[in-house]
Parts: structure tokens; sequence; C-alpha cells
């Protein structure tokens, strides 16, 4: 869908923290409660890591991360004097201290000066919600819920504001705000090692947007989806490396006390939020950390030039994020086109999406029915897809056209698709031609038909409509 998750995704800040802590394997999403004192630094600490000279960057364009909603950006939480206030000179030290080291770290310099505060939970929470009710509207909302629920994530009618919001406001340890220059930390007093390790994490955000431009770089309205949520990748997963390197440096600085008291932090919240949210926008939100992560210690074979390499030859699909060879041997995504189809379908339809929902995608749409070792199988051979959506009255058509690396690839696609609709329907479809499938239900009809190294799934009310759409795809 056109609307994404864009502003979670860049600001769930340090969704890798937890993985970061000694004996602890996963990454998870946590609530910042400072405890601890601010991790011991020294400029000298710093200069003894060698940083990777970097390449001029060329600005590219920015994001939508997929199957999400979105919001307009505006700007975050202002905060109050008092707050401003209560940043005491130790706390000031701390964040110049993590600057100067996270400049060596990365091998990035700060152009100029990058502002940064804190704000409270409660404060971040009351501006996410007029956020929401400012910019992202009943009838966007709308549009968002019947894209997600034409590909079975979702029910028609699902409160997906609200949903959105208490992720938000639940996991949201800091935020990089490119706009305004300006890097956030969410805390409810001091400035414990995890607001240090946050702080560390959005301070190298701030460093990228003075380098490769963030608001060009992650460009929603001149990329796909799929392309966005992979330069997503690239972006979180280059802050979480920083931030990795910047705890192991000063990991023997760190007591037994130390560390327990962050993995108490990260033990904090149990997730709630997220874990009770769908699958399509659990799994989407950890991504670019996740994966990214991966991503980026595959480029870092070759340093910090390879990744600020990466900046100028970004990643072209969550498939090149997924296998990161595929991106190092240029294996890009094949484009689809699909003829319009107002004028097929009749009076009354309207285009509400057009998109490219990718391999990660594609293997969240078929998770929902299938066992995740055929989905790895069906989905690793991905090699483009292009999705519409219609609507009118209430009632819509999907249209999924994918194309795959071989016809292999294709027929294992197939094989999942057709145990995924046998799943749905509670039965086996029926063969309509040599490479044909359909599948009935009150209200609804699924073609899923294939030809060569493409098989494309039509979704629709009766029969008829399915038969219209087949017959301007033109197979």
């Amino acid at each position: 869908m056109r609307q994404t998750l864009k502003i979670l995704v860049t600001a769930v800040a340090v969704l890798t923290i937890a993985g970061c802590v000694p004996g602890r394997s996963s990454p998870t999403a946590i609530p910042a409660s400072p405890t601890t004192q601010p991790i011991e630094g020294t400029p000298t600490q710093a200069a003894a890591v060698q940083p990777s000279p970097t390449p001029s960057p060329v600005v590219t364009p920015k994001p939508s991360p997929t199957l999400v909603p979105t919001v307009t950006r505006r700007p975050p939480p202002t905060p109050t004097s008092e707050q401003v206030a209560t940043l005491s000179p130790e706390v000031v030290t701390a964040m110049e201290t993590i600057e100067l080291e996270m400049e060596a770290l990365r091998g990035l310099d700060e152009n100029e000066p990058i502002s940064r505060t804190l704000v409270s939970r409660q404060e971040l929470g009351a501006y996410l919600d007029q956020q929401f009710l400012e910019d992202y509207t009943a009838d966007e909302i709308e549009a968002d819920v019947r894209v997600l629920a034409a590909f079975d994530f979702v029910e028609v009618g699902y409160d997906l504001r609200q949903v959105l919001l208490d992720v938000y406001s639940a996991e949201v340890l800091g935020l990089y705000e490119d706009d305004e220059d300006t890097l956030y930390v969410v805390t409810e007093g001091g400035f414990s090692l995890l607001n240090q390790l946050t702080f560390a994490h959005e301070y190298v955000h701030g460093l990228q947007d003075q380098h490769f431009d963030l608001d060009t770089f992650v460009d929603d309205d001149r990329l796909s989806d799929d392309q966005v949520l992979a330069r997503m990748a690239l972006v979180e997963g280059d802050a979480s490396q920083a931030m990795s390197q910047y705890l192991m440096l000063h990991i023997s600085d760190l007591t037994n006390q130390d560390l327990q008291e962050l993995t108490e932090e990260a033990d904090s919240s149990d997730g709630a939020a997220l874990a009770s949210a769908p699958a399509i926008i659990r799994e989407t939100v950890l991504f670019p950390y996740t994966y990214g992560l991966e991503f980026v210690l595959a480029l870092y074979e070759g340093g910090w030039r390879a990744v600020d390499a990466a900046f100028a030859q970004p990643p072209q699909s969550t498939e090149q994020i997924l296998h990161p060879q595929k991106y190092l041997d240029g294996d890009e995504p094949q484009i689809i086109a699909l003829p319009p189809l107002t004028d097929t379908l009749g009076s009354g339809w309207t285009l509400l999406e057009s998109e490219v929902l990718g391999e990660f995608q594609t293997s969240l749409y078929l998770s929902q029915q299938v066992a995740q070792e055929t989905v790895e199988l069906a989905s690793e051979g991905w090699d483009g897809d292009r999705y519409v959506v219609y609507t009118r009255d209430g009632t819509d058509v999907l249209v999924f056209a994918t194309v795959w690396d071989t016809e292999a690839d294709r027929e294992e696609f197939v094989d999942a698709y057709r145990q995924y609709a046998e799943a749905k329907y509670r039965g086996v479809g029926h063969g309509t031609g040599e490479a044909e499938m359909r599948w009935e239900a009150p209200g609804e009809v699924t073609l899923l038909t294939w030809k060569g190294d493409r098989a494309f799934i039509v979704v629709a009310p009766d029969a008829a409509t399915v038969d219209r759409v087949l017959g301007a795809l033109d197979l």
C-alpha cells in the first residue's frame, strides 16, 4: 500500500540493543527506563578505532515501507524549558563524548551541529496521538485497511489507527527528525546506559543525513514500497552496527551490574503492543533492524567504505537485503507493468493502490497459511511483482502479478499458493485450464494462473469479474 510505517520504521530506535547485550541473541523492541550511569569514555579511546575512508556519496531517493501505513512527518515534540534546564552538565558531557566517539567509529564527521534533547514517554505519546489525528485521515486509514484485507492480513473494519498508535507509543526509544536536524531520546530522567545506546544510534542517523541526505534517500514518492523497505534496512542496519561497535568499545568499562541493569531494561517491557499487532505490521517494523543489520554486516567485510558505497548504489529490493550476495552480484528485480483495469471492470470501479509487495512481504503473505519451510523455498526465487487493488461500493479486486528467476522457482510458488488457497478455502481448487486453478466462496472467487516464469493471482467478488480481468491480462 502507498501508506506506510515510515515514522515508526525510522523512529523505533534500538530494536537491536537487546541483541548487543552479551548473552542475548535476538533483538527485541524495548522502552527506556533509565537507571545506570553514563558509559565513561574519552576521545582518546575513540581515536583508537580506525574509521574507513568514505567516498563522496551520490544522493538518491526515499521510501514508504510497504503494506504498512504511514503518516505525514511533522516536527517532533518540543521540549519544555524545564526539560532543557534539566540537562545536567554531566549529561551534556556524556552526549558530547558519544558524538566524538561515533564520528570516529563510523568514519563520518559532523558537518554542522545536530540538536539533541530528551523527552518523556508521555510527551511522545501525546505528540503521536495528535499527529495521527491531524495527518492520518479516516479515508487514508480505510484505504490502507482495504489493501491489507485484500491480502488477508486483516479484516475489513480493523482498527488500524489504534494498533499503530499503541505500537508507536510503546516501542519508540528515540527518533531523528531530518527536517530539523534534531535527535530525541525518550527517558523519564537521567541518562542511562540504554539512553546512551539509543543516543549513539540516533546520532548516526544524524551523520547519515548530513552525508547522504536521508530525506532524499528514502523518498517514497519516487520509490516502490519494496525499495523503501530495502533502503530503510541499510539505514537502520548501519546505525545498529555502529551502535554495537560503540557498546563493544566500552564493554570492558562496564561492570556486571551495568550489564544486568541494561538487560533488565531490555526485559522491562513484554512488547505486548508489537507482539499483538498483525504479522504484516510486526515483521515489517522489525525488518530494517534484524535483516538490515545482517545485510550491513555482509557489506562490512569491506569496512565502512563498502557501507558508504551502498548509499551511492542502494539495494533495490528486500530480496537483496535477505540475500546480500544478490546485491553484490547486481541481481536487480524485474519491473512488471499491469494494464489499467478501470474500463475492464466497468462503471464505478477506482484504483485504490498499485505497488510492489517484494520477496519479504510475499513470504509474509504465504506464511499466513503455509508452513515456513515451504514459504522460504517458494519465495527465494522472487524476481519482481506488481499488485493492484480496485474498489467499488465496499467490494475489492486484487491482481497480483509475479515473475520468478526460473520456471522451477515459479512452480515452487504455484505449489505454495495452492496450499495457501486450499487452507484458506478449506478445499481443493478446480482446474479450469492447463495452467489455471480456481477457488470459490460466497462473494469471492480466486484465480491462480501461470505461464513460463510468471504467475498471476486474481481475487474478485465473482467469476465474471475474474474472467474480465483475465482477458485484460492477455496471457
